[in-house]
């Protein structure tokens, strides 16, 4: 049983880790909020932009950790995330 849960486990984590990889890239524009937000139930935190697109419109997504470590409020994205 046992060997089981840990099977479970690790295939969870492999699957988390791909799909952290593969985050949509959000629309220009310029950053005007930041947010990481944890996640107690989960022991994880998720980190996120919110853009004012060239139309007006403020859209939030999330990014990956290095994204939200480049993109300061102001940034121009996704030009911010080339680092």
């Amino acid at each position: 049983m046992n060997r089981r849960i840990r099977a479970l486990a690790a295939l969870t984590a492999a699957l988390a880790a791909t799909a952290v990889g593969c985050l949509a890239q959000g629309p220009p524009g310029t950053v005007v909020d930041k947010a990481n937000e944890w996640s107690p139930a989960t022991k994880s935190r998720v980190y996120s932009l919110t853009v004012r697109t060239s139309g007006g419109q403020r859209e939030k997504f999330q990014v990956l950790i290095a994204d939200y470590d480049n993109c300061a409020v102001g940034a121009s994205y996704p030009r911010c995330t080339k680092g």
